[in-house]
């Protein structure tokens, strides 16, 4: 995604943020995992889990775009597999 819409002058840069969030993102997924499975058990920890997976499903949906649409085929719908 990123070699898609970032601007080559500020690539290396934006792959640089986006990995230190997504390994800080871990690390304090481990830590809250942990502390929801202690206080309210694992059952919770596995539900709590999914909403806040659901919630940046949500998050993504609403704010990335397609970089590269397929075109539509008109006669049944559904984007053409080139």
């Amino acid at each position: 995604v990123i070699g898609d819409v970032a601007h080559p002058a500020w690539r290396g840069r934006a792959v640089g943020i986006y990995r230190v969030w997504r390994d800080s993102g871990y690390a304090v997924g481990a830590i809250a995992g942990g502390i929801v499975a202690d206080l309210m058990g694992m059952h919770a920890a596995v539900w709590a889990a999914a909403a806040v997976s659901a919630a940046c499903a949500l998050a993504v949906a609403a704010r990335m775009y397609e970089t590269n649409p397929r075109p539509i085929n008109t006669s049944t719908g559904l984007a053409s597999k080139d």
